[in-house]
């Protein structure tokens, strides 16, 4: 008669085992799934951000390649105009600047720190 009670209170224990363990088995699977959307919407409204960033930061780097050209074909402008005899040496920076182009740079910069190459993607389970 104990050895009945007994294996039926171990019985009703492992049942209850197996219930917690399917609990906390459930609960875990709900969290995992709550971090992944949660990844997933922090990536995507980091890829929104980074979008953003990234375009406005070219069109301050093309504003200022176009800047640091314009000064300086201003100042090579002025060295022909007031220094006659050494205008040979300012011909080859005046070449050069002709040939400054803003999106080769950016291109060459991308190419060169390989930028731009992985992407965050979304998680799936």
């Amino acid at each position: 008669m104990k050895t009945q009670q007994l294996e039926i209170k171990l019985s009703n224990k492992t049942e209850e085992d197996i219930k917690k363990a399917r609990r906390k088995s459930t609960q875990a699977g709900d969290d995992l799934m709550r971090c992944v959307d949660l990844y997933n919407q922090a990536q995507s409204k980091w890829f929104e951000e980074m979008v953003t960033t990234t375009l406005e930061l070219e069109r301050l780097e093309v504003e200022r390649v176009e800047m640091i050209r314009q000064h300086l074909c201003q100042y090579t402008q002025l060295r022909h105009e007031t220094d006659m005899f050494n205008q040979s040496t300012v011909e080859p920076v005046d070449q050069l600047l002709r040939k400054v182009d803003p999106a080769k740079d950016r291109e060459l910069w991308v190419r060169e720190h390989k930028t731009g190459n992985i992407r965050p993607v979304d998680m799936e389970i």
